[in-house]
């Protein structure tokens, strides 16, 4: 069934609603490394900033364990896992067909008027050339991901691409201060020109194959990173 994102959050109970701001709320830390791998999530500390009871915690929690962004310990502690590229390269290979194939996952009718989103990211991306700042750079790189996936009005397909999407976020952002802050900041420009221009000309092929051209220059870069690493 294809839905607007907006529109299935809103159908949620307010339990429901609140579990799930707190499942976006700690993947968000996840992925923008302000939980570095090894972090402990205390279900009672959680629940007092938050709160809540420890039962939404629990929920989100387990949420982030299916994901494979937190794993359960003995003692049942939870903890944010680690991570490298090796060990979710498959990833980026489905995130790549299913980037390239965009126009068969349930565009919406008339996906090329959101494209006010993208010129606030450039916007902001442009700053950045003026501040190093690692963790607005995080946010923006996933707020570009949310407004393309934005795109896909079919619920599960949009929920697929996001979660492969989360699982890797990380390990660019983590190699971002061995690279050239200045050439990543002016690539993820030409990215976000390049979708806009796409999305002008209403050419959802071409707008797939941007976004799959982009992810095969970041695991360039980034295994340039680990060669220099290695030798």
């Amino acid at each position: 069934m294809n839905r607007d994102p907006s529109e299935q959050f809103a159908k949620l109970g307010a339990a429901q609603r609140r579990t799930e701001e707190i499942y976006i709320c700690l993947r968000d830390r996840i992925c923008l490394l302000h939980y570095p791998p090894g972090t402990k999530l205390s279900e009672s500390q959680l629940a007092k900033e938050f709160e809540v009871s420890r039962t939404p915690i629990r929920r989100a929690l387990l949420r982030l364990e299916l994901e494979h962004l937190a794993e359960r310990r003995q003692g049942l502690q939870t903890v944010v896992t680690s991570f490298d590229f090796e060990s979710v390269r498959d990833v980026y290979v489905i995130r790549m067909i299913l980037e390239a194939n965009l126009g068969s996952l349930s565009p919406a009718e008339r996906w090329w008027e959101r494209a006010d989103q993208l010129r606030d990211i450039r916007e902001r991306c442009q700053e950045l050339l003026e501040s190093r700042d690692l963790a607005k750079l995080g946010e923006l790189h996933l707020r570009l991901q949310e407004a393309h996936a934005d795109i896909i009005v079919n619920i599960r397909a949009r929920e697929i691409v996001m979660q492969l999407y989360f699982q890797i976020a990380r390990i660019w952002l983590s190699m971002v201060p061995r690279m050239n802050w200045e050439e990543e900041i002016e690539l993820l420009i030409r990215e976000i020109d390049d979708s806009l221009d796409a999305m002008h000309k209403r050419d959802i092929r071409a707008l797939g194959q941007i976004r799959k051209e982009a992810i095969e220059h970041n695991i360039t870069r980034m295994r340039a990173i680990m060669a220099d690493s290695a030798g």
